[in-house]
């Protein structure tokens, strides 16, 4: 994923040159030669199993390209994991879930699930709202892939199922706020990887501080 900067690709199938932000997909085994130009880019990098199906899992049936066009998704989505990488803020469940997520936001337009919500849907949500649970073992428990659990679950629930279990993570928060309790306390026993992180999703998913939700809560 080209977010900054430019590049010049070389392969055997041709040559890309990209002045905007791109996807790049590559088979595995596709050699290829990289110019980043003068003033280099700033990319995000996705390695994936030798055996991932491009076609399959993503909609893409060609070894090597680049996209460009209605890409804001999928670009902001990389910018932000980008961010929260450099920043640290996320653990390694966190990190998983949100690449599967990237990778459902490049599938092929048009591309969703069709027919009634999957039977797997609603015992999946009660799970997320029970405990801090990675994508990929949801996935693993219902039996499909974790691409294709992403892309459903956004589908039917309107949103990603890490932004679900960030707002299940802040439900289980505010009965421990509403009775006082410290604020280190509650972010650990709500499942939060520490007491900055339930300050981030409280802020982003309510526009208030835990400390101002628990005076809220408690007048």
């Amino acid at each position: 994923m080209l977010l900054l900067g430019t590049l010049q690709e070389q392969t055997s199938r041709g040559e890309e040159r990209l002045a905007v932000p791109a996807l790049g997909v590559k088979q595995a085994g596709v050699m290829h030669a990289n110019d980043y130009g003068p003033a280099g880019a700033l990319m995000l990098g996705i390695d994936l199993p030798a055996t991932f199906d491009l076609q399959e899992k993503l909609g893409i049936g060609q070894a090597w390209q680049w996209r460009g066009g209605d890409l804001q998704p999928a670009l902001q989505s990389g910018r932000s994991l980008l961010s929260a990488l450099f920043a640290g803020e996320l653990s390694h469940s966190d990190i998983d879930s949100r690449l599967w997520e990237l990778l459902a936001s490049m599938a092929a337009t048009g591309e969703r699930p069709a027919g009634a919500p999957p039977r797997w849907l609603a015992s999946s949500c009660l799970r997320l709202q029970e405990q801090t649970l990675p994508l990929a073992e949801l996935a693993s428990e219902v039996g499909v892939h974790p691409v294709y659990f992403a892309r459903a679950f956004a589908r039917w629930m309107g949103c990603a199922p890490s932004v679900f279990r960030a707002r299940a993570q802040l439900q289980r928060a505010l009965p421990l706020l509403a009775k006082g309790h410290a604020l280190a306390d509650v972010a650990q026993r709500a499942g939060f990887a520490d007491q900055s992180h339930l300050s981030r999703i409280a802020r982003a998913h309510s526009g208030l501080t835990p400390a101002r939700l628990r005076a809220l809560l408690r007048a």
